[in-house]
């Protein structure tokens, strides 16, 4: 080989700093990289966060279960309960001012309490909205949302929640009036109905929900008939009435009103028939009206009975479930074990027999 073609195979000093200068480079490069948080992680922790906030607001069961967010998310019904009792409390307040006065003022100490109790409830309503999607009901971003604002109790809260701004928004136009001022109470008046809030903090209440859902037809026939025996009766009551007393059972609107009170036996005395076959007929219908309230009890007592019997059924049988998986473990680990213990003994004897070839 010539010794011109060896010079150029050779590569230069140049060629050699600028080489090695990129590889310091790309070195540099590829060991300080640029700490980014990727959007995965911070999806996750945004997802962990909102199911955290949804137990926190919706777990529910007993004291001696609770632990970490249970035993906080417990804290937090009590002290709702304990905010919408007084609530209701100041709403009453309010009922009792005299009405020639004027509009409490927002410095006074039960407006403070107002506004505070108000942002909290907001503040609550706000993170379900957010967190419903936790829900296996309510999954969706959009629909989910929509599906859980159409719920019952999420309309009561914003029932609760709608009164307080437009009092703030109408409280300089109707302020000026009397009848302003009873616009404004009957805006406050209507927070009383936070005490509804309760419903879903009890087991007991969707006990009774569940109740109610159950024994609906057997309910409905009992509506049916008694709306029946209403008509009835007072259609009856005024033929039987009417003449002899045309200013007191003037129609069958008035008897239908005489008709609930002997069922109901309420007994304001009113009205209250004069001839012997009203008389008659009135004795009749109030001991079926002792029958008649009979049946709806007969009929939630049996439904109660039922749930209870449900809901000891499926304790059982989640015991059952758990002693089941308890010693499916405990029989795992223990055949782990000796599968363990045979395969040790049988390397060794594999490497015995190993030896003694």
């Amino acid at each position: 080989m010539a010794r011109g073609e060896h010079q150029q195979l050779l590569p230069k000093s140049d060629d050699i700093d600028v080489q090695l200068s990129v590889r310091d480079g790309l070195a540099t490069t590829i060991s300080t990289p640029k700490r980014r948080v990727p959007r995965v992680h911070r999806a996750r922790s945004c997802a962990s966060l909102r199911a955290d906030i949804w137990t926190l607001l919706h777990y529910r069961t007993s004291l001696k279960q609770r632990s970490g967010l249970q035993r906080a998310s417990y804290v937090f019904e009590v002290c709702v309960l304990v905010l919408i009792t007084l609530n209701v409390v100041l709403a009453m307040y309010v009922s009792a001012t005299p009405l020639g006065n004027e509009p409490v003022t927002k410095s006074d100490w039960y407006e403070m309490f107002l506004y505070v109790s108000t942002a909290l409830f907001t503040v609550e309503y706000l993170m379900r909205l957010w967190s419903c999607v936790e829900d296996k009901r309510f999954t969706h971003p959009v629909c989910g949302r929509l599906k859980w604002m159409l719920r019952p109790m999420s309309v009561i809260d914003l029932v609760v929640l709608i009164p307080f701004y437009l009092e703030i928004l109408l409280e300089h136009q109707l302020a000026v009036s009397s009848r302003g001022v009873l616009t404004l109470r009957g805006f406050r008046l209507l927070r009383i109905m936070s005490f509804l809030h309760l419903e879903r903090s009890y087991q007991a209440m969707k006990n009774l929900r569940e109740i109610f859902a159950l024994k609906k037809e057997e309910l409905a026939v009992v509506t049916y008939l008694t709306i029946v025996i209403v008509l009835t009766s007072s259609t009856t009551i005024f033929f039987l009435e009417n003449p002899a007393q045309p200013e007191v059972f003037t129609s069958i609107g008035t008897c239908s009103w005489w008709a609930i009170e002997t069922i109901t036996s309420l007994g304001y005395g009113d009205i209250v028939p004069i001839t012997a076959a009203g008389r008659a007929f009135s004795s009749l219908l109030a001991l079926w009206g002792i029958i008649l309230f009979t049946i709806p009890g007969a009929v939630l007592g049996s439904g109660f009975v039922e749930v209870m019997l449900k809901k000891q059924e499926q304790k059982n049988e989640q015991a059952m479930e758990e002693s089941i998986r308890t010693s499916l473990t405990r029989e795992l680990r223990t055949l782990s074990s000796s599968n363990i213990f045979f395969a040790g003994t049988f390397a060794e004897f594999t490497e015995l027999a190993v030896l003694e070839c």
